[in-house]
């Protein structure tokens, strides 16, 4: 649980592998991914089903 911190998505690199960390209604769940683009993938679903504006799109910077 993580009381009190709003719903959100985010997508981390930890270990060699994509994490998508979701908060929803203060619980939290993970999904863990190898391929960045299903990650991503997987995170855009996820906002849109929680109705959370999409993740602005990088440019440059790192990428895995």
């Amino acid at each position: 649980m993580v009381a009190g911190e709003p719903d959100s998505v985010r997508v981390k690199f930890i270990n060699g592998q994509w994490l998508v960390r979701v908060v929803e209604g203060g619980r939290l769940a993970h999904q863990l991914f190898n391929i960045h683009a299903e990650a991503e993938a997987f995170a855009e679903e996820e906002r849109h089903r929680l109705g959370l504006p999409a993740e602005p799109k990088r440019r440059g910077g790192r990428r895995r």
